[in-house]
């Protein structure tokens, strides 16, 4: 996702990060350019008189979407002339619709999409995401986030070049990619000791111990055609550096997808479907079943995000636990994460002050760093990674993250370094699971769609 030598301190500087006026016009978005960007910003919603704003909003997890709405909540009763009209989706069917929906004549004022190419990238590129630069020096956000947080929400003006250049949008949260367990479901197959299975052939035989004694090892629902691909980039970083995943994430020149450290991460990938590791009907199973059907005791491990955190802990209870996924080779940990799905303005929005304000309630107030505490995650902000923490399964996962970037093990999200990546590799990890092509035909493909795209951009 993002580009040149920027980008490698950005990523560096999240792993180090945890150890008024009157308003100006919005962006035109029917230019087919980026937005300019809004001069004499306000930071309230107050001289716009009684107005609905619109707000999109499609992360995943139930718990996540409940704290979002007692900040919607709160907010309103902080502006009594804001009425807020909440738009929730799931992530795959924001995924499909947002293009559609932002280019629209009457587009969400506020909307959560993603980072990288497919999704910000191409709504920067078409004029229609307002350009927050003015907003962040209003609101300090240049001192409230660390750096990288807002480094990976840029892009130049040209729309060519991503981390640099101006902020398209602001991220809640912190989140990265790990496992899952069930305690009394480890302990009924004989596993008493959680910090034993903190190596790949540990974690394998654990996997086996499940499957023998009828347990589905681990749960997965990837109907929706993303989180597979999760799955996949752990067991990449059992074979690939970081630092290497990250230089083809970020679409730097002579980096490869179609290599033997990735070839043998595609094949345990396939071999795990063959082997059973996965519920059988993965593929027909959506995320949020997938979580419930975890959270019931169907299943060993669930490796996924942080973002289900909350969920996990509610069903679960005391027997929820969570860790990194276990070192490989190398003897270190890897994940793939950074910062969870930001918030951007249309640039059609008339109340631009409204909605950078709300933007900022959501993201940077005190009260956003409680609503990600509650949710299960910690808050994307400098005060927000520090801050109290009595729930032990989110301090647990603050202290594996502390680990993890310790031993730079912190990879980028593998769907952002072109517009199609996210769905073309989200499908082709579904054919290469139920058989349709080898782990060869797979990484030459994902490559492929990268060379395509690295044309464009000569």
């Amino acid at each position: 996702m993002l580009r040149h030598h920027r980008s490698t301190r950005a990523l560096t500087a999240l792993a180090a990060a945890v150890a008024v006026g009157a308003t100006g016009c919005a962006g035109t978005s029917s230019s087919g350019q980026p937005a300019a960007a809004p001069t004499n910003v306000g930071t309230s919603c107050g001289k716009y008189g009684d107005i609905k704003l619109t707000v999109g909003m499609s992360e995943a997890g139930e718990t996540i979407a409940t704290e979002f709405k007692k900040q919607v909540e709160s907010f309103q009763q902080a502006n009594p002339n804001v009425t807020i009209d909440l738009q929730i989706k799931d992530w795959a069917s924001s995924a499909n619709t947002i293009k559609l929906v932002m280019s629209g004549n009457n587009p969400p004022d506020v909307m959560q999409g993603n980072s990288g190419w497919a999704i910000n990238g191409a709504l920067w590129k078409a004029g229609l995401l307002l350009n927050l630069d003015a907003y962040a020096k209003a609101f300090g956000w240049n001192d409230k986030f660390h750096e990288s947080a807002l480094t990976v929400n840029k892009f130049t003006t040209d729309g060519k070049v991503l981390g640099e250049g101006s902020l398209v949008a602001v991220p809640p949260a912190i989140q990265y990619v790990g496992v899952f367990y069930n305690e009394a479901v480890l302990k009924k197959i004989g596993i008493d000791d959680v910090s034993s299975l903190d190596s790949k052939e540990a974690f394998l035989g654990a996997l086996d111990k499940a499957k023998e004694a009828g347990v589905t090892p681990v749960m997965l629902g990837d109907s929706e055609k993303w989180p597979a691909l999760h799955n996949l980039s752990l067991l990449n970083g059992w074979y690939v550096a970081p630092e290497q995943i990250n230089d083809w994430a970020l679409n730097r020149e002579g980096s490869t997808y179609d290599d033997e450290g990735h070839l043998k991460a595609s094949t345990d990938f396939r071999a795990w479907m063959q082997k059973g590791y996965f519920n059988s009907d993965a593929l027909a199973t959506s995320f949020t079943d997938a979580t419930n059907r975890f959270g019931r005791g169907e299943a060993a491990f669930f490796v996924t995000g942080t973002w289900a955190l909350g969920d996990v802990r509610k069903s679960l209870g005391e027997d929820a636990g969570f860790m990194l996924f276990p070192a490989g080779e190398s003897g270190k940990h890897a994940a793939v994460g950074g910062y969870s799905l930001p918030f951007s303005a249309s640039a059609k929005t008339k109340y631009p002050d409204c909605a950078a304000a709300f933007i900022d309630y959501v993201t940077a107030s005190d009260d956003a760093i409680k609503a990600q505490i509650a949710a299960g995650r910690p808050s994307a902000t400098k005060e927000g990674v520090n801050a109290q923490i009595d729930d032990p399964l989110l301090k647990q996962m603050v202290t594996e993250y502390q680990r993890l970037t310790s031993e730079n093990g912190l990879f980028t999200w593998e769907d952002w370094p072109t517009p199609t990546m996210l769905t073309f590799q989200g499908s082709e990890a579904q054919r290469l699971l139920s058989g349709e092509i080898t782990p060869k035909q797979y990484n030459q493909a994902i490559q492929q769609n990268w060379a395509d795209y690295m044309k464009t951009r000569s």
